[in-house]
């Protein structure tokens, strides 16, 4: 399963840079991606603490936490994905899905209490 996540993140990564974030080829990827992480774990937001994507969500919310210090701001969605695409972290499309949350319900978590960790 790791297998196919990894090919079909590679795969997305891959349409991000030739075709762009909006464009149709690679919302079509995203869409299979979610739908594979939605297959997966069968609609259930409760991860296991050793599971790859789970570790992956973890270290995602950690450098937003760190950007959102760093640079007193959280990042865009757009800014966001090119970081994460650079860093090899979760897009903000699978963040969204992991934590149940808006960017922007997200974004004010990390400004409430999400600065202190």
């Amino acid at each position: 399963m790791i297998n196919d996540f990894d090919k079909l993140r590679k795969k997305l990564h891959n349409s991000i840079e030739i075709n762009g974030l909006n464009s149709e080829k690679t919302w079509k990827i995203s869409k299979r991606y979610n739908e594979l992480v939605n297959f997966h774990y069968q609609n259930e937001r409760q991860y296991r603490s050793n599971n790859f994507m789970y570790r992956k969500y973890q270290e995602s919310i950690r450098y937003l936490k760190r950007i959102t210090i760093d640079f007193v701001e959280f990042p865009t969605i757009k800014e966001w994905n090119h970081y994460a695409k650079e860093n090899d972290l979760l897009n903000s499309e699978s963040i969204k899905y992991m934590s149940g949350s808006s960017w922007h319900k997200l974004r004010n978590k990390i400004y409430t209490n999400g600065k202190k960790d």
